[in-house]
């Protein structure tokens, strides 16, 4: 009996162990459920509570225009202030030429005098000192002309159609470097807008999938965790996606700037490209070096310098001929004290004052002079003129070999990023192919329930961002054929 009342209390208390265990499991179980939702809605209104304070401007700006690069490039030709200044040269350049032909014709002078007189003088007639007032005046005209200068005009007149083309040289030159800076700047700011779009596309995916996540926690299939995480990078996405376009506002305002555009306002307009594309075809690197060697405005500038040059030479070297020069004039005269003198028996002699017109028709004067004129010794300034002008000459020679290694450096390198962008646009384009292939793939997965979310996340991460990629080097690409083939002359747009 006593047996049995022990075994009785040893099964009721292994009974009552068990019914314990149980019991706390399900306390257990129970409060890691309270515990997970009370995370969730904490997560939910926290969450709301970033996404409110963030008011993200919407890109594009309603009611903007666009300003495709022609129109942009256009703009900043004419109203750059070193491309007027570059025009105003030319302008000067190009009425020395005007002047140098003139300089084979003669020089023409007029003068004209006119002197009173008021005082006493000595009157020979009435043989005494009187009041008197004369008038005096004369006119002249001359001309003056160089026959032989040692052919100085000749090589003057060459030395000034050279300096002007060299300011239409200089001029190209400005215009290339201003578009090459104006272009650069204008690929910054497309740039910016690919980017902000890209951007505002991954915040749209992430809130619908932050709504996904959102249901799913609250049917108990996902934790809070995954909420708050997809939150935190939402928040990272729309912080970058201000700085963007904040930045991108900034570049448009220099690009305003450039174009004289000062009072448009900056969300009005948007940039595009607009133009096409260039086609290079096979084009060698040898075959683009000779073809920038032979547009590039640096190189033409730097001939035209060693042309003048040379000219210049060559007028001082003719200091050491002779110079004939040829003078004419011809004047005539009027004064108040000329006239005739006749003898009155009553009056004596008296003077009778010729006319102002007989004066001026009788006192014509005419000359003619010839100078020749040697030079044999001028403190040795014509030789140090010359040695002068052949050091410039000297000089200009090589800056043009400097400026023939620029431009060769320069299609250099261009060439060189022409091609990376190239391989870098099919190296994209296969990664951009083989990333949406896998995205479609754990898209299909996770919809079946067969893949966990941070799997399906890294595959969209992957493919978001090897389509960012794929278009970065698209748009690279096209910027670096335009910049090649301006190079090579085969884009006249800069």
């Amino acid at each position: 009996m006593k047996r049995r009342i022990e075994r009785r209390s040893v099964s009721s208390e292994d009974s009552g162990g068990v019914h314990s265990r149980e019991r706390v499991r399900e306390n257990l179980r129970s409060w890691k459920e309270k515990r997970g939702l009370r995370l969730g809605l904490m997560s939910i209104p926290l969450y709301s509570l970033l996404w409110a304070q963030i008011a993200l401007p919407p890109f594009p700006p309603p009611f903007h225009e666009r300003i495709p690069l022609s129109t942009f490039l256009q703009a900043v030709q004419q109203n750059a202030l070193s491309i007027q200044q570059g025009r105003v040269s030319l302008r000067s350049a190009q009425a020395e030429v005007s002047q140098a032909y003139a300089n084979f014709l003669p020089s023409l002078s007029a003068g004209a005098n006119l002197t009173q007189n008021y005082g006493t003088t000595f009157d020979p007639f009435a043989f005494d000192r009187v009041q008197q007032t004369t008038t005096f005046s004369s006119g002249s005209v001359g001309a003056n002309w160089v026959i032989f200068a040692g052919l100085a005009n000749h090589y003057l007149l060459r030395q000034a159609r050279a300096n002007a083309a060299l300011a239409q040289a200089s001029l190209r030159r400005i215009q290339s470097e201003v578009m090459a800076q104006a272009l650069l700047q204008f690929s910054q700011t497309l740039t910016d807008s690919f980017l902000i779009t890209l951007s505002a596309q991954r915040i749209a995916r992430l809130r619908e999938q932050l709504e996904r996540i959102t249901l799913q926690i609250a049917a108990g299939q996902l934790l809070s965790l995954d909420s708050l995480s997809v939150a935190a990078q939402l928040s990272r996405e729309e912080a970058q996606y201000l700085a963007l376009y904040n930045r991108h506002r900034e570049n448009k305002l220099l690009l305003l700037q450039l174009m004289g555009w000062d009072t448009i306002p900056v969300d009005r307009v948007e940039f595009t490209l607009g133009i096409s594309i260039p086609d290079l075809g096979p084009l060698s690197e040898e075959e683009a070096i000779q073809l920038a060697l032979r547009t590039a405005p640096e190189v033409e500038e730097a001939q035209w310098r060693v042309i003048l040059q040379g000219y210049a030479l060559q007028a001082a070297r003719a200091a050491y001929f002779p110079t004939l020069t040829m003078n004419t004039s011809i004047q005539t005269n009027y004064s108040s004290n000329a006239g005739n003198i006749r003898f009155d028996p009553t009056q004596g002699l008296i003077r009778e004052p010729l006319p102002f017109e007989r004066q001026i028709r009788e006192n014509v004067n005419q000359s003619i002079f010839l100078n020749l004129s040697v030079p044999i010794f001028q403190q040795l300034r014509r030789r140090t003129q010359v040695l002068r002008m052949q050091s410039s000459l000297s000089i200009a020679e090589l800056q043009l070999m400097q400026q023939r290694q620029q431009v060769i450096r320069r299609t250099q390198q261009a060439y060189l990023a022409w091609q990376n962008a190239q391989q870098q646009e099919a190296a994209s384009l296969r990664s951009a192919e083989a990333a949406r292939r896998a995205f479609q793939q754990a898209q299909f997965q996770y919809e079946a329930g067969r893949l966990p979310y941070w799997s399906y996340r890294e595959a969209l991460l992957t493919y978001t961002q090897a389509e960012l990629e794929r278009q970065q080097a698209q748009l690279e690409k096209h910027f670096r054929s335009i910049l090649l083939g301006a190079y090579i002359g085969k884009y006249t747009g800069l």
